[in-house]
């Protein structure tokens, strides 16, 4: 750079003249060519302004704790009344069966006795009961079903004529398994009164069951 002033001949980068100091002017630096200007992405999301929090912003109603919701009992089902209920029948139902059948008892009993006028030749069982018989029936039977006999027992019948107070014992008989038996009177052979009947059944001279008939 030459000294307008001088003529002297000085460096590029110096200001001031070597020779007069005149003040020299700072070398024109070239022009820097600035970068272009990114276009905004149109895929780039774009944040939402942030807002500044409002100090008298109004706060939403506080919710009532569950504890301080007031108590409502559950409704109780019906269907465990309903099985608790038919337990119970069942229940008893077995036990009527279980006293009735002598279930509990292991001593030998008479389960069930009546009056008939034919039995099952090969059981004993009667065929019929009766109540009342007339007197022209040939045979008359008291037939009974024992049960729980562990070891033999006798049985023997005793007839009451109410009203003649007259009575009759019919000879004993050995039973050693649980079975139908049957004590009778024949009509055909002896004469017996018109009149109410009283038949005692016992075993092992224990009074075990009592039946009533009458004869017409």
């Amino acid at each position: 750079m030459f000294c307008p002033k001088c003529g002297t001949n000085n460096g590029d980068n110096t200001r001031f003249c070597f020779n007069c100091g005149y003040a020299l002017s700072a070398p024109q630096q070239p022009n820097q060519q600035l970068p272009p200007l990114q276009q905004p992405n149109r895929y780039q999301q774009q944040l939402p302004p942030l807002r500044q929090p409002n100090q008298f912003q109004q706060m939403p109603p506080l919710q009532q704790a569950p504890y301080g919701r007031p108590y409502v009992q559950p409704k109780k089902s019906k269907v465990g009344v309903v099985i608790a209920v038919i337990a119970i029948i069942v229940v008893l139902g077995l036990l009527v069966a279980a006293l009735y059948n002598g279930w509990f008892s292991s001593a030998p009993g008479i389960k069930k006795a009546c009056v008939a006028t034919a039995l099952d030749p090969e059981t004993y069982e009667p065929l019929n009961q009766v109540r009342n018989v007339s007197s022209t029936e040939p045979t008359i039977y008291v037939a009974a079903y024992i049960q729980n006999v562990n070891q033999g027992v006798n049985v023997v019948s005793v007839w009451y004529h109410l009203d003649s107070d007259e009575s009759f014992i019919s000879d004993y008989m050995y039973i050693d398994y649980d079975a139908w038996f049957y004590f009778c009177i024949d009509q055909s052979e002896f004469d017996f009164p018109v009149g109410d009947y009283v038949v005692e059944l016992y075993i092992d001279d224990y009074l075990e069951e009592t039946v009533e008939f009458t004869i017409y």
